[in-house]
Parts: C-alpha cells; structure tokens; sequence
C-alpha cells in the first residue's frame, strides 16, 4: 500500500473528485486479485472456504440494509476528511505522516462510542439466510460460485489495468512524494525495492492475494478495522470497563483478535521500511490532514465501519470476495458517500485546500 501512493490523503480525496485514479486502481486490483485467491482455495479446500464464509455471515447476520448503507457512507465521509480509511492509517503512521495518529486516536474513540451507545440500540436479531444482504449473488445469477468468482475477478482486474492504459501511473503520483523519492530504477536504492511507487494495479493485486494467506493459513478474511477494535478492547480487562461495555469483551481475547493487532503492526512496520528504502520518510504535513479533521475523521471512520460490519478492506475487498449482496451495497455507499461529499464541499469552497479542510 506504501508503493501504491494510496496513503497519503490528497490521493484519497482526489480520488472521490475524480481527479486521481490510484486509489480506484488499487482497489479493483484488490478485489479482482482476492476473487482468484477465493477460487483457488474454492478449488483446494472447499470446506475450508465454506467455514470461512459462513463464519463471515454469522458476523454479519444481524446487519441489514440500513447498516450497511448508513455505515458505509459514514466510511466515505470519514475517509474525506481524514483523507484515510481504517487499513490506510497504519501505513501512514509507518511513512511518518505525524497526524495519522490523531487520525488513529479518533478510530478508538469512534470505536468506544460506537459500543458504548450505539451497538445494543442498533443490534437487531438474526436475518434469515435468505434475507437480500446475506445472499450472494451466485445465488442471484445463474452461475456456479467458482466461476462467479474467476469472472468478476477478472472483470475487476481487467478495469484495474484498463485504467493504468488510459491514465498512467507515473502521471497520477503526488507531486511532494516525486520530490523526495525516485520512479527511476537506476536512481533508487535497492532498484525496484527502492521506487517511489509502484503500478497500484500490481500494489493492489498483492493486496488482494494476501486474502489467500489469510483465508489458508489463519482461517478467516482480511480485515482492517477490527484492529481497532481488539485494541480498544484491551481495557475490558479491566473488570469494571469490561462490565460498563460488555459487548466489547468479545475482542480482549484470543488468537484471531492478537492476529489483527499484528497486522496492523506489521502494516506500520513494511511501510516504515518501504519510506526508508524509497527515501520519502517523513512526509510532510500536506500529505495529511490538521488534529481536528484527523480525529473527527477517524471517529467518523470507525463509527460507519462498526455500523457497516466492515471498511474497505473487511467489506469492501473480503465481503465483495465472498459475493455477498450486502458487502456490494456497503462498497457502493462508501464511494457514493465519499464522492457526494467531496463534490459537494468543493463547490462550496472553490479554494478547497486539502491539509487544510
């Protein structure tokens, strides 16, 4: 994601303006890319996969429609004016963007608001299996599950790298991060190791194949915000917050919650050594946002990602992998959110700074 240029929030925010494309790239390649991976393991371990996916609509099971569209608006709100998203901030953090971690101070308090106050009002009981967001649209279309998966993920993938064709990668980078790095090989350090950036159509395909290792290997889907959530957790250890937010305690314990954490550390960690090798580390602040829009997005981020179930690596690239109806309207509210928006402050204010929002 560091190569990508993904993380820097002028990226994120010209991306719902339609002014960069990165970001898109990235994203279908993602999906695309973890739609193969589902197939293979479809293919290798079927029995695997279905315990994944039925766990993953457990997890889902009392969200309906307006979760996931109120949710996932949230999502895009919040990803504008933070100019980040709950996967997003750990590499900014690791590329020593100073208010990402404001902006990862706001996810927490957005996360213990949403448990503390929201959680129980909104929590409804379980959806039937053939209610419309649990469905998949395998079930919709008349086509077997695996050759869903092969042919969205290649549609996803063929849009990814239809668009680096008609807009180059090389002309869609942030011009602060060129002047501190190299897309000259023979310049960087390490060669390609040392780049800038890379194509974020391949960034966003290695994305996606992480899906594989997490759905082989850990048992579960790739997922982002619950890192959050496992780390707000750690103070219901603490008997009496454990009782004042009993819906918490669920995540203070257990291999899968400890998993999240460690790839939230190790998303800091690759791009603190992706920045160091491509000599960009520290980016200045243009690249983020100021204290307030960084903690009010975050809390925004968080909030919408706990109502949706998921952000735009847990519902947006898992959920849409796994062919879900409701993962598909949570991934369209959060760019419609996103890009209503945007659109929408831009031509309120036709000096529209991005650090300074």
């Amino acid at each position: 994601m560091n190569k990508g240029t993904i993380f820097v929030a002028p990226t994120i925010r010209k991306q719902m303006l339609f002014q960069r494309f990165a970001m898109l790239k990235m994203f279908l390649a993602a999906v695309g890319a973890s739609m193969m991976s589902a197939a293979l393991l479809v293919l290798c371990r079927r029995n695997l996969y279905e315990k994944i996916l039925n766990g993953y609509i457990e997890h889902n099971s009392r969200r309906g429609v307006l979760h996931y569209l109120f949710g996932g608006t949230l999502i895009g709100l919040g990803m504008v004016v933070c100019g980040s998203c709950p996967g997003t901030v750990f590499v900014q953090v690791g590329s020593g963007i100073v208010y990402s971690l404001f902006t990862c101070l706001g996810g927490i308090l957005g996360t213990y608001f949403y448990y503390a106050f929201v959680h129980e009002r909104i929590s409804q009981e379980k959806f039937l299996a053939s209610s419309l967001v649990l469905r998949r649209l395998c079930d919709v279309l008349p086509i077997p599950s695996t050759a869903c998966h092969v042919i969205f993920g290649l549609i996803f993938l063929g849009i990814a790298i239809g668009l680096e064709f008609a807009v180059p990668w090389k002309s869609d980078l942030n011009p602060d991060l060129l002047s501190k790095g190299t897309v000259n090989t023979d310049d960087a350090t390490g060669h390609f190791l040392g780049l800038a950036a890379w194509p974020p159509s391949a960034c966003g395909a290695g994305v996606g194949l992480l899906q594989l290792f997490f759905m082989y290997f850990l048992e579960k889907s790739l997922g982002a915000s619950s890192a959050f959530t496992v780390f707000a957790a750690q103070v219901c250890r603490i008997k009496i917050i454990g009782q004042a937010i009993p819906s918490l305690n669920s995540f203070t314990y257990g291999l899968k919650n400890y998993v999240a954490l460690l790839f939230a550390l190790g998303a800091i960690g690759g791009s603190a050594i992706s920045a160091g090798l491509s000599k960009t580390i520290p980016l200045g602040p243009e690249n983020g946002t100021n204290i307030l829009n960084s903690i009010l997005g975050g809390f925004i981020l968080l909030l919408g990602a706990r109502c949706a179930g998921g952000c735009t690596s847990g519902q947006g690239i898992s959920g849409t992998t796994h062919l879900l109806i409701g993962s598909f309207i949570t991934t369209a509210s959060i760019f419609g959110g996103g890009i209503i928006f945007a659109f929408s402050y831009s031509l309120s204010n036709s000096e529209w700074l991005f650090q300074n929002l």
